[in-house]
């Protein structure tokens, strides 16, 4: 009897003491890492401004920003969330055609948004629907276009040099990161301006390459712009060969043309480029067409210009026209686009 009335105390000691060392015993640790996603940035919203707000105007929107992300805009009291189709990396575009019951006016606060994961950019348009319209609460800046001649080495001594398209009359600077910042541009002409950068021997571009950016500034007004493509890829023991050139001198990207429409670029001497012309229009929102109007290959003179030039097909107002053009010189490719609407 004692041997059993021993044992039955061992058991009940272990029932009462076992939960007490459960619970003293040390907590696992489960440390879960967290990727830190960063909200998507807005470089530039901007629209070609059109003559009326009637019903069967198409109204061409361009956002501008971080690349690979979702873009939408709301035009109050016509349309909320419009996606946006990423044509190129960061570029970002999408049309509206003014419907019978909208009602929008020459101050409608036109919104974008950007949104990368749960973070989310928004941005107001900051220019008039229709040109010639002033108000105070817009800014009249924008930027087209801001584009660099790429080299082929980037060794001390070499210039590089840079074009930004925007706003006349403005000041307009380029700031390459971790090289050199706020860099003066000039204005050669009316709304294009230039300034270049040369390499010095303390200059350091890392394999992961530096963010070339423009500002354009008037007033306390400010918006900026990357270029569209990086400038340093293929760095290689202080060396870099650069992409193929490809720049669009004119016309200007969402430009308004009529006639015969003659385009002039730039590319690497005797490079090849294949160029590719698309018509797209609609009336009155009920019905379109879209038809290939031009498809032809051209060579680059020995300074590296082209030109070429094509008829509309159909001349009816508010076509788009999406200019695509490929160079290609040995193994090397780059492409452009640009989109142009009929008068």
């Amino acid at each position: 009897m004692k041997i059993i009335s021993t044992i039955a105390l061992a058991l009940l000691s272990s029932t009462i003491y076992l939960p007490e060392i459960a619970q003293a015993g040390p907590k696992p640790s489960i440390q879960v890492a967290q990727l830190r996603v960063f909200a998507p940035e807005i470089d530039s919203f901007t629209l070609y401004p059109v003559q009326r707000l009637d019903p069967g105007t198409e109204l061409f929107f361009v956002l501008r920003g971080t690349p690979y992300a979702r873009a939408t805009l709301t035009i109050p009291n016509a349309v909320q969330n419009l996606p946006m189709r990423e044509v190129r990396p960061g570029v970002y575009e999408a049309s509206y055609i003014i419907r019978d019951w909208d009602r929008i006016s020459e101050n409608t606060a036109v919104r974008a948004t950007l949104q990368r994961g749960d973070r989310i950019s928004s941005t107001r348009l900051q220019q008039p629907l229709v040109a010639g319209y002033s108000d105070r609460r817009f800014q009249s800046l924008y930027i087209n276009r801001f584009t660099a001649q790429p080299v082929q080495q980037l060794n001390p001594g070499t210039t590089l040099n840079f074009t930004l398209i925007g706003t006349p009359n403005a000041t307009a600077t380029f700031s390459i990161e971790g090289v050199a910042y706020n860099i003066p541009m000039r204005e050669v002409s009316n709304g294009v301006y230039r300034g270049g950068y040369t390499i010095r021997r303390q200059d350091y571009f890392p394999r992961s390459a530096g963010t070339v950016t423009a500002s354009l500034q008037s007033g306390n007004q400010v918006i900026r712009s990357r270029l569209d493509r990086d400038l340093f890829a293929g760095y290689d023991d202080g060396f870099n060969t650069a992409e193929l050139p490809l720049e669009i001198i004119t016309p200007q990207e969402n430009a308004r043309v009529s006639g015969r429409v003659e385009v002039q670029g730039r590319s690497a001497p005797n490079a090849t480029v294949n160029v590719n012309v698309q018509a797209t229009s609609s009336l009155a929102g009920l019905f379109g067409f879209q038809r290939n109007i031009l498809e032809r290959t051209i060579r680059s003179d020995e300074q590296g210009n082209f030109s070429f030039a094509f008829n509309p097909a159909i001349s009816i107002p508010g076509t788009r026209y999406e200019v695509n053009l490929s160079a290609t010189r040995g193994d090397q490719t780059s492409e452009q686009t640009l989109v142009l609407f009929q008068n």
